[in-house]
């Protein structure tokens, strides 16, 4: 079975879709982002799976939700990827966080200024603070998690939207399950994000 990316990146659409009447930042980052996913084409077919560990999680955060078979289906077929280079000071992480990227200027579906995709976190991890030129938005599918963005931080649950202004500072910390979000990167999308030093007490 070869994943079907298009009708994945039209799955996220809907879901991102939700929050689009919003009249706050949220809603204006959702209505630039929503007619560039309709443009973005089909390149190449999507890397050969990487079995990564986080995985095993998939079935725990998609429990219930009938309209995302499709994602149950090619989960564990897609490349999923942790992103950073293994850090000594965070053993493991790189086995409970990764994205899998459906569009994106080197993703099976092309467009320059546009990142789409999923991000699993497995639960208890905790995202260090990192951040990114590109601006960033979240929407939650399942799961909670202790989420920071600058010096503001408050739980979220499904159904949440998250927005990371470009270069804001942002952690996440997961509960008793998985973490499954989609998120969008838009503007700087080829510099990569960068984890930032811990602060003393």
């Amino acid at each position: 079975m070869t994943p079907d990316i298009k009708a994945l990146a039209l799955l996220a659409r809907r879901y991102l879709r939700r929050g689009i009447r919003r009249t706050d930042a949220v809603g204006a980052e959702l209505r630039r982002i929503d007619p560039l996913i309709a443009r973005a084409e089909t390149a190449e077919p999507p890397a050969a799976p990487t079995h990564h560990p986080v995985i095993r999680h998939l079935g725990a955060a998609l429990e219930g939700f009938r309209d995302l078979d499709a994602l149950a289906e090619s989960g564990p077929l897609l490349p999923w990827r942790h992103g950073y280079q293994p850090d000594p000071s965070r053993p493991g992480l790189e086995d409970r966080l990764a994205r899998v990227e459906l569009i994106g200027p080197e993703a099976p579906l092309r467009y320059p200024g546009l990142c789409l995709g999923f991000v699993l976190i497995a639960p208890h991890t905790v995202y260090p603070p990192h951040a990114h030129p590109a601006a960033e938005l979240y929407h939650i599918i399942s799961g909670r998690a202790l989420w920071s963005v600058g010096e503001t931080a408050a739980p979220r649950r499904a159904a949440d939207f998250v927005l990371h202004p470009s270069g804001i500072p942002h952690a996440t910390a997961t509960a008793d399950e998985p973490l499954l979000t989609i998120y969008t990167w838009t503007g700087d999308v080829l510099s990569p994000s960068r984890f930032l030093p811990e602060r003393s007490p």
